[in-house]
């Protein structure tokens, strides 16, 4: 097709010539070529080049006015190019419904696509052929025109059917034809089934699985029940074998054949396959998965390749044991709870945002999440490539998976870990040494003080195990009783009159949960305890589904870390309530002893 530049350049030698006619036509047809065409999109289907974050974009074929569509009507017979006739012609059409220019456009489109037509790069020769058919159906279905443009398209369909460099090519023809209601369903459904199984044999099972799909849609169109359900039996079939084949080449293995083979679970199911083969293939996925947890290598950050990260990471180090050694013990542990700060919300979320918009990944592949079985927990699906914003439930879960892989790790590995090592090695920490964090602590319920003890103890000591099973049933505990204090009802009320208390999963999604805590520290808890792609913690611990070396991780030691901190939080707040009141009660006792002296 007739480029923009080659336009642009005309133009341009029209105004330097002084032609101000020949300026003009040549920067509308400048414009012309610039329109993106999108023919799946409802109505006009010649949109913007480009959109500005701002909601600035470039012409589109409804900002043409009545002189500029005049100016083309004059014109598109004498283009040449068939492509941009096409083109020309089809937006008389949309801004006009002018029937005549319909016609011009599809014979224009049907010259265009033989001009493209080649056996291996055949989108742009089926694109062509499509519009022609939808553009010859909207001015007459059933009608001359119509049939001629189907005509073209059986074809198309004859002349690469035995062209396996053609690949998905007549597939696509053929779904041309089954939208416009084509007769031969036989032929196209036999014609499928033969492409479904040469393209099996030659261990092409995506190509293979998309024709036994079309051939199951011309048996249906055929009434022919039964030979539709055998069809899509072995297009469903076509994702085991893909998952087979993947597990035999080294470079895909055991994650790309579990992923098929969980699709293929699906595809039997949907298919109506026999029970016993949906269960075999299922115990055969469950296989993959523990498989696919041994092949996974964690994404390792060689940090030895950033400048200076080594240098950084000994001062921190280094700055934290001095942060917490030479104190007395309460004053140390004081310390050590605000050695670091929990996640900063929105400058993750402004980080998560920015990545969105310069890489490409999350894009175009879907991200799951593991459970420590391999056992798929969550998905974020690609987000493809529309507008930059991020829809709220993917952006979440991408924080917390970031979180999880990269941001509670740093604090632990140069903060957290070196001042406990410190703490540690300065001070015996007997439980009794601990009673003063919890006594009368406002976030811990009563009866609850010695649980706690023995948790924070059990970390202090690096039981990871221990103070995991211990603290995170009493966050549950703690975040209800803290609820109630504030008059919020922790309850529901069932029709039969029991009553149950909302488990962690529904009390860390409460509203009052980030007014109460902060939206850093909310983060914090749902990412670490009930976030699938977090550590999911609660959820995975409470049925068992941790191994032991689950436990001693960083986000532990965090989760052990973010628990003490609250419960300094709450300590000092209540010790500075408690001397302002002190303070007060002092005071009034001297105005008291003052009164009494001078009646006196």
């Amino acid at each position: 097709m007739t480029s923009r530049c080659q336009f642009g350049a005309a133009a341009k030698n029209c105004k330097d010539a002084g032609d101000d006619l020949g300026y003009r036509v040549y920067s509308l047809l400048a414009a012309v070529a610039l329109f993106c065409a999108n023919y799946d999109a409802e109505g006009n289907p010649y949109g913007a080049y480009f959109t500005s974050p701002t909601g600035q974009r470039s012409l589109i074929a409804e900002d043409l006015s009545d002189a500029d569509l005049d100016a083309l009507a004059g014109i598109v017979n004498e283009i040449s190019d068939s492509d941009f006739r096409a083109r020309v012609a089809d937006i008389l059409w949309e801004c006009r419904r002018d029937h005549k220019m319909a016609e011009v456009a599809v014979h224009a489109f049907l010259k265009a696509a033989d001009a493209v037509k080649t056996d291996e790069l055949w989108p742009p020769y089926v694109e062509r052929l499509e519009r022609a058919a939808n553009l010859a159906a909207r001015i007459g279905f059933g009608k001359p025109l119509h049939e001629q443009v189907l005509r073209v398209v059986d074809s198309g369909i004859k002349e690469f059917e035995d062209n396996q460099k053609a690949g998905l090519r007549c597939e696509r023809l053929m779904r041309i034809s089954f939208a416009h209601k084509a007769s031969d369903a036989e032929r196209y459904a036999n014609l499928s089934e033969k492409l479904a199984k040469k393209f099996a044999e030659a261990g092409n099972w995506d190509f293979s699985q998309t024709y036994w799909e079309s051939a199951q849609a011309w048996y249906g169109r055929g009434k022919e029940t039964e030979q539709a359900h055998r069809c899509g039996l072995a297009a469903a079939e076509c994702l085991v074998s893909k998952a087979e084949a993947g597990l035999a080449d080294k470079k895909l293995g055991a994650p790309f054949a579990a992923h098929w083979m969980g699709a293929g679970v699906e595809a039997l199911r949907q298919a109506r396959a026999d029970s016993k083969r949906i269960n075999d293939i299922h115990r055969r996925f469950l296989d993959l998965q523990q498989e696919a947890l041994g092949a996974l290598n964690p994404m390792e950050l060689k940090v030895d390749e950033i400048p200076g990260f080594r240098e950084n990471e000994a001062k921190v180090r280094t700055a934290a044991v001095a942060h917490v050694s030479g104190y007395a013990f309460e004053r140390a542990v004081v310390r050590l709870a605000h050695i670091a700060k929990p996640t900063d919300v929105e400058q993750l979320r402004e980080q998560i945002r920015k990545q969105s918009e310069e890489f490409i990944w999350s894009k175009i592949v879907e991200t799951e999440a593991l459970d420590h079985t391999g056992k798929i927990a969550d998905k974020i699906p690609p987000s493809g490539f529309g507008p930059d914003d991020i829809e709220d439930d993917a952006l979440r879960k991408r924080m917390v998976l970031q979180s999880n892989e990269f941001g509670w790790q740093l604090p632990v590995a140069w903060r957290i870990e070196p001042a406990r090592l410190a703490i540690l090695k300065e001070h015996p920490i007997r439980r009794r040494d601990l009673f003063f964090l919890v006594a009368y602590n406002p976030f811990i319920a009563p009866g609850h003080e010695g649980i706690y003890v023995r948790g924070l103890q059990a970390g202090f000591f690096g039981d990871w195990l221990v103070a995991a099973h211990i603290l995170i049933p009493q966050i549950e505990a703690s975040i209800r009783h803290v609820f109630q204090q504030h008059g919020i009802v922790t309850s529901t009320l069932e029709s039969d009159e029991t009553q149950k208390e909302r488990d962690l999963n529904q009390l860390l999604w409460m509203p009052e949960m980030e007014k109460i805590f902060g939206p850093d520290i909310t983060f914090d808890l749902r990412g670490i305890l009930i976030e699938r792609f977090g550590a999911n913690m609660r959820n995975e611990s409470a049925h068992g589904l941790m191994p032991e070396s689950a436990f001693y991780q960083p986000t532990v030691v965090y989760l052990w870390w973010l628990v003490l901190r609250l419960c300094v939080t709450a300590h000092v707040q209540t010790r500075i309530v408690t001397q302002a009141a002190s303070s007060a009660e002092s005071t009034s006792a001297h105005n008291t002893r003052g009164n009494d002296a001078a009646s006196g």
